[in-house]
């Protein structure tokens, strides 16, 4: 991904956060036959005791992507955050022009197939548990226990070791402090759910 320097982002305490609210990501791994090919899929994002951090996921047992994967090739997800449209208007300084302001995660690393029944049953669980949170009262695999197992069967789970996360938070950075602030308050005039998401984000980097 091309990061111009004053958008780049490194920070784990800025990635994990944005790919966590936004973990329906798009997995792209290269085929044998040099294509890339993409499946989208809601994703669990978590660090282990070492620091590392792991994606784990599943996909339908038909779905010809997972035979891809291979142990010496990295695959890419993208975690795509709020984004928008910014209007030169918004702008206290002219002459401006139109941009797209966004937040986006590009995650690298191998895929491990996942074949052990608890490992499978844990993402269900944990994947379901995040979800359902809100949902009263919140389902969880174990009220459908034999139909979820019987339905394992159809389906791969993976854990994607990241080797390494590519941030890139195209904020205003590039331009003054009082044009920044003009498009905030644009954002928050806006319509869109994303437009609000992305001026929180901004604002958030101001402090």
């Amino acid at each position: 991904m091309y990061i111009p320097r004053h958008f780049q982002e490194q920070d784990l305490e800025q990635l994990l956060p944005l790919m966590r609210a936004h973990a329906f990501a798009t997995l792209v791994p290269v085929g044998e036959d040099g294509a890339p090919f993409a499946t989208h899929l809601p994703f669990l994002v978590e660090r282990d005791a070492a620091g590392e951090v792991h994606l784990l996921s599943h996909m339908a047992l038909p779905n010809p992507q997972w035979r891809s994967f291979r142990a010496e090739r990295d695959v890419l997800a993208i975690f795509q955050g709020p984004h928008g449209y910014v209007s030169p208007t918004w702008y206290a300084s002219a002459p401006q022009v139109p941009t797209w302001n966004y937040a986006t995660v590009h995650a690298y690393g191998r895929v491990q197939v996942l074949d052990a029944p608890d490992a499978v049953l844990r993402i269900l669980r944990d994947t379901a548990a995040r979800y359902e949170a809100g949902n009263a009262p919140p389902w969880a695999p174990a009220q459908a226990e034999e139909y979820v197992r019987r339905l394992m069967g159809g389906i791969v789970a993976f854990d994607l070791r990241v080797s390494r996360l590519e941030g890139k938070f195209k904020l205003s950075q590039n331009k003054s402090e009082a044009d920044r602030r003009g498009v905030i308050d644009g954002l928050e005039r806006g319509q869109r759910p994303d437009d609000l998401a992305l001026a929180g984000l901004m604002r958030s980097r101001e402090r």
